[in-house]
């Protein structure tokens, strides 16, 4: 067993962290640089205004040509920055060669790679954020045999998150070669640690340093000593703020005033609340980032209008104050399998125009200025229809209890029998307000002058939406006539077997236009993702299950009559 070390000093020593003159390990750090002392002197001279999006390249990695044309877009929509996920549970994006046998996407960008995309972005003028989780989120880690013993979860915590052992030196160790590489790659001001969602607690030495100091010391020693790491390579660290700020708010007084605090709220519509939070960070004399989101858990294939509301209600909290230590606001976008990746252009574009012009203008004409710059089309009341329907329609998780709520709940498509069966027995079928949109859409495709393929996109997503409540609905009216008939189910499984593979050759030809066509999310489930996060994945089950049942009709009928106890 390691011998638990027994204070901070040495703690950091081990771990390869300059404190109190003592030098830092040379294999893991250079001395310290002109950078981290300005850092020192005044972390925030000079800065500008964040105005950024932010891509998951750590759920699923993309080909670098679609994250150039994200920096494009963030370019010509005068945004500034680009918050680049590069790890997670599911893997890393980074092919890391200091710290072998991390789990490593299969599409991994090398060291050269990333470099070009950092140089596309300078040259765009828009600054790339390395994101490298490092306490929550870190399957990338401990998914790994070689590391397997630094998993810290707490069987008492939240079981769908896990963390690493803030404790064991080697973490710090680890880490510190982890940011020197990505240091050396990104010349952004910032590294960002993640550091949100964590459930930690449950090793050995994690337990012996609660009861010796209890949670917030624990939490705030560990952040700090990344800092550390952080500064002595010339950056300013980041970390969500999910604990530090609301969870657990006694950290935020322990930790080092440098580390900004980003604040991810994708519910809140009230620009109070995001005001109040940085308040708070500022009040605490540190700096904030706002952080709400595009796409986020609650959603699928297209997000609703609640979330744009999400998004002005923090670029207002953060628009309404002269705070130096207000740093601005990064939009985030999670797990591209949600969604097809050219369809939600049109959301990044409300996200910039409310960034750079305001809500009010974002709100008034955002879609209006899509339409006539990224598709060069005419603008006319069938587009206003198309992205107010669009929006105020897409389906998504309940995740509160109300009973106004009258929004579409976001189902996964059925992909067996249990799956059918709870459907046939469950209520009246939903309406199905896609077949409209669809139909808009069609008169509108002629006017398309830019970007068709992106609007093909956009248009596959919503006929993707319309044939998934369209499955629900024929089996429901079908099991609900009586008698029931055996040519007639038979004639619907065959009609719904056949759409069922047009829609997945159609997924099938975007996902291997714009994606990489062997990526784990098109082919197999990924660790820790819901079914709702996969969309290709899914539907090709439900393809599959559809044309078992049309291979044996019968099967059908029997599962109908079943149901309805006949």
């Amino acid at each position: 067993m390691r011998r638990e070390l027994t204070n901070r000093r040495e703690f950091l020593v081990r771990a390869g962290v300059v404190v109190a003159g003592v030098a830092a390990t040379p294999s893991v750090f250079a001395n310290k640089s002109a950078a981290a002392a300005a850092i020192t002197a005044d972390p925030g001279a000079g800065k500008k205004t964040i105005r950024g999006l932010m891509v998951d390249a750590a759920r699923v990695p993309e080909p670098a040509a679609y994250y150039k044309r994200v920096i494009e877009f963030c370019s010509d929509w005068e945004l500034n920055t680009l918050q680049f996920r590069l790890t997670d549970d599911q893997g890393s994006a980074m092919r890391f060669t200091s710290v072998p046998d991390l789990v490593t996407h299969n599409h991994a960008f090398t060291a050269e790679e990333l470099k070009s995309l950092v140089e596309y972005g300078q040259g765009h003028g828009v600054e790339l954020i390395p994101e490298v989780e490092s306490f929550g989120h870190t399957g990338y880690i401990t998914r790994s045999p070689a590391y397997a013993h630094l998993l810290d979860r707490d069987a008492a915590g939240d079981a769908e998150f896990t963390g690493i052992i803030p404790v064991n030196p080697e973490a710090l160790a680890l880490f510190g070669k982890l940011f020197r590489e990505v240091a050396a790659i990104f010349p952004s001001t910032y590294l960002h640690a993640g550091c949100d969602e964590v459930n930690w607690g449950g090793s050995l030495l994690s337990r012996k340093a609660l009861q010796a100091k209890g949670r917030a010391r624990v939490w705030a020693e560990y952040l700090n000593a990344l800092n550390e790491i952080s500064t002595g390579l010339g950056k300013e660290l980041i970390v969500w703020g999910d604990f530090v700020l609301h969870k657990e708010p006694a950290i935020l007084s322990q930790l080092n005033k440098k580390i900004i605090i980003m604040d991810w709220n994708y519910s809140d519509n009230s620009s109070a609340r995001f005001l109040e939070a940085l308040q708070k960070v500022s009040a605490n004399g540190s700096r904030g980032i706002g952080a709400p989101a595009l796409s986020c858990y609650k959603w699928g294939a297209r997000v609703g209008t609640e979330q744009l509301r999400n998004i002005d209600a923090c670029v207002d909290g953060y628009s309404t104050t002269n705070d130096s230590n207000a740093l601005g606001v990064i939009v985030t976008n999670w797990v591209p399998s949600r969604y097809l990746q050219n369809s939600i252009w049109d959301g990044f574009a409300y996200a910039a125009v409310a960034l750079k012009d305001g809500t009010a203008t974002a709100q008034t004409s955002a879609f209006r200025r899509f339409v006539e710059r990224h598709y060069r089309a005419e603008w006319n009341v069938l587009w206003d229809e198309v992205f107010r329907a669009v929006y105020d329609q897409a389906p998504y998780i309940k995740d509160r209890e109300t009973s106004s709520w009258m929004g579409l709940l976001l189902p996964v498509p059925w992909s067996d029998d249990k799956q059918l069966s709870a459907l046939l027995k469950g209520p009246s079928p939903r309406s199905n307000p896609f077949t409209q949109i669809r139909s808009l859409l069609v008169q509108l495709e002629p006017l398309i002058m830019r970007n068709f393929a992106d609007f093909q996109s956009f248009a596959l997503s919503v006929e993707y939406l319309e044939r998934m409540f369209w499955r629900e609905t024929v089996v429901i009216q079908l099991a609900a006539k009586k008698p029931l008939q055996r040519e007639a189910t038979d004639a619907l499984i065959q009609t719904i077997a056949e759409r069922d593979r047009d829609m997945a050759d159609a997924l099938t030809r975007d996902w291997n236009g714009s994606r990489f066509p062997d990526a784990g999310a098109k082919r197999e489930p990924v660790v820790d993702l819901e079914p709702k996060d996969q969309l290709h994945y899914q539907w090709d089950r439900a393809t599959a299950y559809s044309a078992s049942l049309a291979s044996h009709p019968n099967r059908l009928y029997q599962l109908m009559l079943a149901v309805s106890g006949l």
